[in-house]
């Protein structure tokens, strides 16, 4: 198993994402930005663009071993706008999200 740490994403021949970072970083889509959860998850909560982004320790990757109990903790999060109001977003792979908004916007706090 251990997908989560290969270094290249099963059957995918498109283009790597921007700026370094990692296929397989896992990372929060809200509309076309994407805010990797290494920033996250080392920070706790970032707020910028309208959008508070909270992250918390206690959910195991279903992709690192193979039982789900024994996966690497990627975290859980929760997405909201000024309000306080929940906000939908994905939690996908950094490929994907370049895939699908090749134009998207890294939201890397550099």
């Amino acid at each position: 198993m251990s997908y989560d740490s290969s270094n290249k994403p099963f059957l995918y021949s498109g283009e790597n994402p921007p700026r370094g970072i990692p296929a397989l970083e896992r990372v929060v889509r809200v509309g076309d930005r994407a805010w990797p959860l290494t920033r996250l998850s080392s920070l706790g909560e970032v707020s910028e663009n309208g959008v508070t982004l909270s992250w918390a320790r206690g959910q195991s990757s279903a992709l690192d071993a193979s039982s789900i109990a024994k996966g690497r903790d990627v975290g859980t999060v929760r997405v909201r706008d000024a309000a306080g109001k929940e906000l939908p977003h994905d939690v996908m792979f950094a490929f994907a999200f370049h895939a699908f908004w090749p134009d998207g916007e890294w939201k890397l706090g550099q």
